[in-house]
């Protein structure tokens, strides 16, 4: 890296390079080696494109690096900066290539400096005092993964099942932020520094762990760190059987609650003594369950639904594992069956959740989604959501799942708060990064829209939803070349996503290659006498080349198979101008939707 003896200066910040200290408003901001020659490579370059390949060989040089300590580096940076505040920037992603310090800054010689008074020393005993006296409580943690140290990777769902059931039991305590699976296990197997993730995440505790199984025995190591010092607030090792898993975790939980000094309630003493089966084996299916179901390919959703159903053979009263079932039928919807097939089921399952207890947030999420998508009963699915995060305020898929409904209701600033509030519990989440991004497309805010889907790629290259909505800003940009470049990428990462070629066809005919949207439109037809194909993609192809009738006729279909695609019949931008045919209106009222 480039010795450096100047002074930068940018939006109330100075970093003094010979110094190594970096200033804000005369205060210093606390930074980690490595994230200070970051800021200052960014600096000496600002205005101009720094390769990510450049970056490595600055920052980390002879070291083997991955991709993802770039994202994760900058994402800190970011944060320290509060770039996300006052929608500041101070640093722009170019996709696929580096970063540009885009914030106006003034470059001051060693010799023009001139450095800023040193605050006043204050004795060690004032200061102790002052922090005893004033220091805020934790009350936001972050879970981290739970590393397998086993030999053995079938036990991988037992770390993150474990994970998963640390945080939802903790979440459960209304004045503790807890943040969600999603984000933490992008961390997954990685060595990181608590520090830096706690100030990453914005939370003020991390808790850390390993777990080794071996045969019947389990070995649990746990530790929590306080973000803002690095201390160890507490650690603890137990060593027990698999058959003690459930009342292990409770103490883990109980553990952490005392330690923070957290001031419970009633509810929320309830709330964590609360157990949803106190059968170990049938919440060990239930753990891999819900591992299975993480992966989102139907092999192994299918694989996920027998554990959740043999865990009910042995339990007939686990609501938890109703609620499984009916998630990972609906993950199968319109993608890899038809939807009268499987969401029948998932709404039996969803209905015998609340059956057992209705006191359980997720069953209620559960069931208000199956009411839009199923039912299209909006004034129920409201309903379901609003009990949902009535029960637990802070459950990140009902607020993402009420979102959602309030987007196609066309509700869009109510969406976007409930989107955020998600964010906040889940911020790596990639989905809601991308629902956000919906909103700002479905608003015509094309810029925030595109910005937003960027910082999604840049944590996710290969993420095809991001891809998705990206493709569909450019047709409303009716940048075809651009969104037919999307769509393409999409279906040649899955040969199986029949729906990029609907959309496809439609970029083709919008730009008039006729004889291109044609020749997509029959491969469709031919795939769709072979597998199940959604008909969505032909009506997009059939509304672009004018041919309404048949659209309609199609619609027809996507109403008798409770297809995904009807819930978005009342904002989709590509229907709009469908909205004034009779035959149309009449659909928006059979699907629910108020005039």
């Amino acid at each position: 890296m480039v010795e450096d003896g100047q002074v930068y200066e940018f939006k109330g910040f100075r970093l003094e390079a010979a110094q190594r200290r970096l200033l804000h408003n005369g205060q210093p901001v606390p930074l980690k080696p490595k994230i200070l020659d970051l800021l200052l490579l960014l600096l000496q370059m600002h205005g101009r494109l720094v390769e990510k390949e450049e970056l490595m060989k600055e920052i980390w040089p002879n070291t083997i690096v991955e991709e993802n300590n770039i994202t994760v580096s900058m994402s800190i940076l970011r944060k320290l900066l509060g770039e996300d505040r006052n929608g500041r920037q101070f640093i722009e992603t170019v996709p696929g290539r580096g970063y540009r310090f885009v914030a106006p800054v003034k470059v001051i010689s060693a010799e023009e400096a001139t450095v800023p008074e040193t605050p006043p020393t204050v004795s060690p005993a004032v200061v102790a005092a002052d922090v005893e006296t004033r220091e805020p409580p934790i009350d936001s943690l972050a879970v981290l993964p739970l590393r397998n140290v086993s030999k053995d990777p079938n036990s991988e769902y037992l770390s993150e099942g474990i994970t998963e059931s640390i945080i939802n039991t903790l979440s459960r305590i209304s004045k503790l932020r807890v943040l969600a699976p999603s984000t933490v296990f992008r961390f997954k197997g990685k060595d990181v520094d608590p520090q830096e993730i706690g100030t990453l995440l914005n939370v003020r505790a991390v808790m850390l762990g390993r777990v080794m199984q071996l045969g019947e025995k389990l070995i649990i190591r746990s530790e929590l760190v306080k973000v803002a010092d690095g201390s160890q607030i507490w650690g603890e090792q137990y060593d027990r059987t698999l058959s003690d898993l459930l009342v292990t975790q409770d103490e883990i939980a109980k553990a952490i609650t005392e330690s923070l000094k957290l001031k419970l309630t009633l509810q929320d003493k309830i709330r964590l003594s609360k157990r949803y089966t106190a059968n170990t084996e049938a919440y060990n299916l239930y753990l891999r369950g819900r591992y299975f179901w993480n992966r989102y390919d139907k092999e192994w959703v299918l694989k996920g639904i027998e554990a959740f159903k043999q865990a009910i053979a042995i339990d007939a009263s686990y609501a938890l594992a109703y609620t499984g079932i009916a998630d990972a039928y609906f993950r199968l919807s319109n993608v890899h069956a038809s939807p009268l097939e499987v969401l029948p089921k998932a709404k039996e399952a969803a209905l015998k959740a609340v059956e057992i207890d209705n006191d359980l947030a997720e069953a209620h999420s559960s069931l208000g989604m199956l009411r839009v998508y199923f039912d299209h009963d909006w004034a129920a699915a409201e309903r379901e959501f609003n009990r949902a995060l009535e029960l637990n305020p802070d459950l990140p898929l009902a607020h993402q799942r009420y979102g959602t409904y309030l987007k196609l209701m066309g509700r869009f600033d109510e969406s976007l708060a409930e989107y955020k509030h998600a964010l906040e519990l889940d911020p790596f989440s990639l989905q809601i990064n991308i629902n956000i991004a919906t909103i700002h497309f479905l608003k015509k805010e094309t810029e925030t829209a595109i910005a937003h889907l960027n910082k999604t790629l840049e944590l996710e290259p290969n993420y095809m939803p991001a891809h998705f909505v990206l493709g569909n800003v450019y047709i409303q940009e009716k940048k075809w070349e651009e969104a037919i470049s999307e769509f393409e990428l999409i279906y040649r990462r899955d040969d199986e996503a029949y729906l990029a070629l609907g959309f496809l066809g439609y970029c083709h005919a919008m730009a008039g290659r006729r004889a291109e949207a044609d020749s997509l439109r029959n491969i469709l037809k031919d795939i769709s006498q072979r597998t199940y194909v959604s008909p969505y993609g032909m009506i997009l192809i059939c509304v672009a080349l004018g041919e309404i009738d048949q659209a309609m006729e199609l619609f027809e279909r996507l109403y008798v198979e409770r297809n995904d695609w009807l819930v978005w019949l009342k904002v989709s931008p590509k229907l709009k101008h469908l909205h004034s045919d009779p035959r149309f209106r009449d659909l928006l009222r059979r699907v629910g939707f108020p005039d």
